[in-house]
């Protein structure tokens, strides 16, 4: 059976630890592990972390962009000004791994291509989603 106090200890500390090379941070239960993403973070970094909870941490160190970076980009997205050209956006937010997740009603393909074109390719992924709809409520 997992510690699970010390797998909660572990994700609060990895990202203190990381600081400004934090990126996310993935709850593998199943594993009694936390895998944590980090900005090229230096190796005194990773051996911070090992050290602190030996065995705990699976560690990808190749995430293309902290999370303050991905924040940034989050912050300078317009969403009403792309609806008006046609791109709903209904969901924006970090992925784990480095990357800005946009959530889109209806083609993603050409949001995907207008997001690139402003962003660069390899800073956003966009997912198809239609919106969730509330059931109508029959009660007594």
């Amino acid at each position: 059976m997992t510690n699970q106090p010390q797998l909660s200890a572990a994700a609060d500390d990895a990202k203190r630890v990381a600081g400004e090379y934090y990126t996310g941070l993935w709850h593998r239960d199943d594993l009694g592990t936390r895998e944590v993403w980090l900005a090229r973070a230096p190796e005194s970094v990773l051996d911070q972390l090992h050290a602190m909870h030996p065995g705990v941490y699976l560690i990808d160190n190749d995430a293309p962009r902290s999370r303050r970076q991905i924040e940034e980009v989050i912050e300078t997205i317009d969403a009403p000004a792309l609806q008006e050209s046609g791109i709903s956006i209904h969901q924006i937010g970090p992925t784990h791994d480095g990357y800005v997740r946009v959530a889109v009603v209806s083609d993603a393909p050409g949001a995907q291509a207008k997001l690139d074109q402003m962003f660069g390719s390899g800073v956003i992924r966009v997912t198809e989603q239609p919106r969730a709809q509330a059931l109508p409520y029959r009660g007594a």
